[in-house]
């Protein structure tokens, strides 16, 4: 048989064969409404909602939370409570490209030094540990130290392990120093959520900071959108929470306190004798 004729039988058997498909669909279609049609009508409309096509499964996404919409704040001022019955106005400031989380009043507050760096939250010097001390995280020599992703769902959890060295406030001599590694959880996310004294702010995270990756929690963080910081408990040293808020005006801004030695510090960590290049002495606990 010729070769172009060969060609031309094929291309008829072809055709044929994708018309035999197309009359079985349109068969099984006509009779599928057949059916439909002989039911009941409550069956009718459960029919309706059913899908015939082939199925296509995806696992769940979980919502991904961006940690700068909590942790930075817009410069309100609240009070914070301390279960003891102290009480400290909290307010977050920005200056140099950092935030800063404070604690006091327009005479001092202390604070914890915070930036956005890439993917990640970092956290630099806090001088609010207590004992006249503060204390300051390293990463490969340098000030400051990847705390938590910026970007994350609620349970992934986060491992470090910084570089920690505590200095005394007045002369920044050197206290403990040592690594401290440790795992961030993003333990939950709130719409709104009610503190202890009364108040209900929207649109709430929880962190929890562990000393093992499946641990318990030693302590746990509440950052509120645009508040900040508004509250945190720990396993031995009580908890904090929100419990009054100031409108605009109402209350100067806090004051960062000035640690006058800190100023004379390299922003790289300079070898002493002093360092302890093990893990961070017992009774020391950084962030």
């Amino acid at each position: 048989m010729p070769l172009l004729k060969r060609r031309a039988v094929k291309k008829i058997k072809f055709v044929s064969f994708v018309t035999a498909i197309l009359l079985l669909v349109a068969l099984a279609v006509r009779q599928r409404e057949w059916r439909v049609n002989a039911l009941p009508a409550s069956q009718t409309d459960a029919l309706s909602n059913t899908g015939y096509l082939p199925a296509i499964f995806s696992s769940r996404t979980e919502p991904v939370f961006d940690m700068a919409d909590f942790m930075v704040g817009d410069g309100r001022l609240y009070e914070v409570r301390h279960n003891s019955g102290s009480q400290a106005r909290h307010q977050t400031q920005l200056g140099g490209g950092h935030f800063f989380h404070t604690k006091g009043n327009e005479i001092k507050a202390e604070w914890e030094e915070l930036w956005i760096k890439g993917n990640n939250i970092w956290r630099g010097t806090d001088t609010s540990p207590g004992n006249n001390q503060y204390y300051t995280l390293y990463e490969n020599g340098l000030a400051g130290s990847a705390w938590s992703p910026r970007y994350w769902s609620v349970g992934d959890v986060y491992e470090r392990n910084p570089y920690v060295v505590f200095r005394r406030k007045d002369n920044c001599q050197i206290v403990a120093s040592g690594f401290q590694r440790s795992w961030l959880r993003f333990e939950g996310y709130y719409p709104a959520y009610t503190f202890q004294g009364g108040i209900r702010l929207e649109n709430v995270v929880e962190l929890t900071w562990l000393l093992q990756e499946d641990g318990q929690p030693i302590e746990s963080y509440f950052y509120a959108e645009s508040y900040g910081l508004v509250g945190w408990g720990s396993a031995d040293r009580g908890y904090s929470y929100i419990n009054e808020i100031h409108g605009p005006g109402q209350r100067p801004d806090n004051k960062r306190e000035v640690i006058n030695c800190l100023g004379g510090l390299s922003n790289a960590l300079r070898y002493s004798s002093e360092l302890n290049f093990g893990p961070l002495p017992p009774g020391f606990r950084a962030k």
